[in-house]
């Protein structure tokens, strides 16, 4: 696991098609310096035997800077230090008491009328 501070990244605005309720983050320190990449689904799957839990995630890249995006996510190394950001935005939010579950902004309407007659 790689030591990841807040320093390391920063959220962007997104225009990622399909991902657009969320927002972009782009590296701003390491090897992968100016990559922006927009996390999608996050499940986290507990193992209470051991003690242990592995999340599994997607993304989409939105700039992949000076890299071709195929060798990115290609690259064990780069979908780990993603995997190890995405950890720390989660602790870090929800220890900091930012912590949002799911998009920017809800569009769900739990209001239901029955029909007048």
């Amino acid at each position: 696991m790689v030591n990841i501070t807040s320093a390391d990244y920063i959220l962007v605005e997104n225009d990622v098609s399909g991902f657009g309720d969320f927002y972009g983050v782009k590296l701003k320190t390491g090897k992968w310096k100016n990559v922006v990449v927009v996390y999608g689904k996050v499940t986290v799957k507990e193992d209470p035997e051991n003690d242990t839990a592995r999340m599994s995630f997607n993304y989409s890249i939105q700039d992949p800077a000076d890299y071709d995006i195929e060798e990115l996510e290609s690259n064990p190394d780069f979908n780990n230090y993603l995997g190890d950001l995405l950890n720390f935005i989660i602790l870090d939010s929800l220890e900091n008491k930012e912590a949002k579950i799911g998009n920017i902004e809800s569009t769900t309407d739990s209001h239901s009328e029955s029909p007048t007659e």
